[in-house]
């Protein structure tokens, strides 16, 4: 393609994927790529090393001179520090020539800040645009493993036909964190030994090290900083390499994987619920708020009563940051991307959004959304175009740009370009190996096939409200569910009788503690649910984040309470269950339960008690109102199910609001959560 004007191809790094290949191949477990494709494995981990800039030697491999704008380095810092421009974007002098202005302090300062960063959180923007960043790295090391491939095919005669086919097919590997299995096995040990087996040429093996445990900093930035907060700091301004629960010292050594493996596994219930109820929308929603819902934790187009509510796919996002970063990299958006498990969880991500919008391909951005007869046009693009080089917005929505991505004539990726089965699509190279009978790159022919594939995968991730009503018994069957008649239901659905599920709705200052913190229910001391809050420091020069802090957003998220807490709940009170209701039910349900505020170190904010009988918070012990959760609300819903065909996903209905879990107020216990703070 011909260049844009005023640019060359030098200028910029286009973001294609895997298009030299010519074909689309699957990205597959990395536990599957490691233990079934010897060759696909030992070109990648080769490959992460190459990007890391410590590229490991192999016989008769000259290793290709490595872009500035491709390793790991600079690729790491589009997500946040240092705040600079990604070396593969390269404005045009015109681009550049818009972004001046003569009175903005930012152009004019002894020291210009021109720069606001590409932050696409708590926006509509949030899948699409980490989809092109997922491919460039993709991009980058299937194009290192090429090289190299021919290379050994050339030198090793022998070994013609082992490695340029496997070059070809690689693409990058994730990891479902959702797994059930992770509940007892938790995180894979290929991401934290110091050394991983590869295949060598002469079908031998080596030993190499593990380039997947962390990154060394080719040099630490001046922007990064430490942050001390709560009395544990994390040394980013020293810090030679990422670290995951790390340890409060300028040198702790090793990540502590030992208590990530801990609040992992504690969090894996409500992390695979999480992505069940991600399937559970239903078909006659309106295409553009139920995206707003779907993709993003700020959900821009919700009213205030709408109380339905499924979750998000950036909340459960924000989960594993907090599980897998604690104290360390992971765990702040600045420093999350030289994490090298950053990629792995993204391509999880990816894969989510790729399943969900086989399921549910007509719903869509679009350009906005309409609330009782009148439209609205998105306002959270911020992080786009517009914040990047802080311009005027000229298009939103679907239009809106993907600032650094650009394709091969230098234009920018644009939102519906980045969708996987639309005719506006660009091609991507990559699908998914088949997951429950749906191969993402081959759309649905009927709304059947969406449906049920829907309901293969919420069971899969644990969402399956007729197996939790018969293993829970009879202590629901006398809280109220609508029958046949009483209200309006999908043909040939009819109600579950004698059974609610029952979801905590959070609504959660973004910027309460001035970085990442977690909101955890707990009952009996056994974590019910998790919702990871996860923002920049206050002093992040992010753009996008100093507009959502000025307007002290919100950010939404749902915990799904186990209908076996909510029967043993019941039946540990001693209640004559004849004489149940929903009130008696919602009142012993948040008398059970507690709340609190923690860093993602584990220390405790701030604490509250469930229960209308618990007694006030004294005002001098109380936290401070701008660090409180401003809504904490038990939710419930009804369930019905197909008369015939179980086959067929469920469908909520007959949402419901009921009692505030936390009326007695929180209860400061650190002094960032007082009001002298």
């Amino acid at each position: 393609m011909a260049s844009k004007p005023g640019a060359t191809a030098r200028d910029f790094y286009p973001v294609t994927g895997r298009s030299s290949t010519g074909g689309t191949y699957d990205r597959i477990p990395v536990e599957e790529l490691r233990d079934n494709y010897p060759y696909h494995w030992s070109l990648f981990v080769l490959g992460y090393a190459w990007v890391k800039g410590e590229p490991i030697p192999f016989p008769k491999v000259v290793q290709p001179p490595l872009k500035k704008s491709i390793s790991l380095m600079e690729i790491g810092g589009i997500h946040g520090r240092p705040y600079q421009e990604w070396a593969g974007d390269r404005r045009t002098p015109k681009e550049a020539e818009a972004d001046f202005s003569h009175v903005d302090k930012k152009d004019t300062n002894p020291s210009p800040s021109r720069f606001g960063g590409y932050c696409n959180h708590a926006a509509i923007t949030f899948p699409t645009w980490h989809r092109p960043y997922v491919m460039l790295i993709e991009q980058a090391i299937g194009d290192y493993a090429e090289n190299i491939a021919q290379q050994i095919e050339n030198s090793h005669p022998a070994e013609v036909g082992l490695w340029v086919k496997p070059a070809k097919e690689f693409r990058f590997p994730y990891w479902d964190w959702a797994d059930p299995k992770v509940e007892e096995e938790g995180f894979p040990s290929l991401f934290y030994t110091p050394e991983l087996t590869i295949t060598a040429t002469g079908h031998k093996t080596v030993t190499v090290p593990n380039p997947l445990s962390f990154f060394k900093l080719d040099y630490i930035p001046g922007d990064f900083k430490d942050t001390t907060r709560n009395g544990v700091t994390a040394h980013f301004s020293v810090w030679p390499r990422t670290f995951r629960h790390a340890a409060d010292s300028p040198n702790p050594g090793e990540s502590n994987i030992e208590d990530l493996q801990k609040t992992l596994k504690a969090q894996a219930e409500d992390l695979r619920t999480k992505v069940g109820m991600l399937f559970s929308f239903p078909d006659d929603a309106d295409p553009a708020m139920t995206y707003d819902q779907y993709s993003n934790t700020r959900n821009e187009s919700r009213q205030e009563d709408d109380n339905t509510t499924i979750g998000s796919l950036e909340g459960v996002h924000n989960s594993i940051h907090g599980a897998i970063g604690g104290n360390g990299h992971m765990g702040n958006p600045d420093y999350a991307g030289f994490d090298p498990f950053f990629y792995f969880h993204h391509t999880n991500v990816d894969r989510i959004i790729s399943l969900w919008d086989w399921c549910y391909t007509k719903y869509w951005m679009g350009d906005g959304y309409t609330v009782e007869g009148v439209d609205y046009s998105w306002t959270q693009q911020f992080g786009t175009f517009a914040q990047a080089y802080n311009e005027k917005v000229t298009e939103d929505g679907e239009f809106g740009l993907l600032v650094p991505w650009r394709h091969p004539d230098g234009t920018y990726w644009t939102n519906k370009e980045a969708r996987f089965l639309t005719s506006d699509a660009y091609p991507k190279y990559y699908s998914y190996k088949e997951f429950l009978g749906v191969k993402v790159d081959k759309p649905a022919t009927t709304l059947q096939q969406q449906q049920e594939a829907r309901a293969r995968i919420s069971k899969f991730y644990s969402v399956d409200p007729q197996t939790s009503a018969h293993n829970t018994g009879p202590a629901l069957s006398h809280v109220p569910v609508p029958g046949v008649g009483e209200v309006d239901l999908p043909t040939n659905f009819q109600s579950i009788r004698g059974f609610r599920l029952f979801i905590i709705l959070a609504r959660l200052p973004e910027h309460a503690f001035g970085r990442s913190y977690n909101f955890q229910v707990f009952y009996k001391e056994i974590l019910v649910g998790n919702i990871t809050v996860f923002a920049r420091e206050d002093d992040s020069p992010c753009k996008a984040c100093a507009f959502r802090r000025d307007s002290a957003s919100l950010v939404r998220g749902v915990i799904s309470i186990p209908p076996r807490y909510v029967n043993q709940i019941i039946v540990e009170s001693g209640i004559d269950r004849s004489k149940n209701n929903m009130d008696i039910t919602t009142g012993l349900v948040t008398k059970a339960l507690s709340g609190k505020l923690l860093d993602l170190s584990g220390k405790v904010l701030a604490s509250a008690k469930g229960g209308e009988d618990v007694a006030a918070v004294p005002a001098g012990k109380a936290a401070a109102k701008r660090v409180q959760p401003v809504e904490i609300t038990l939710l419930s819903s009804a369930v019905a199910q197909h008369a015939n065909d179980k086959n067929q996903p469920v469908y909520f209905f007959d949402w419901k609001p009921h009692k505030g879990l936390f009326p007695s107020g929180w209860k400061a216990e650190s002094i960032e959560a007082t009001k002298a703070h």
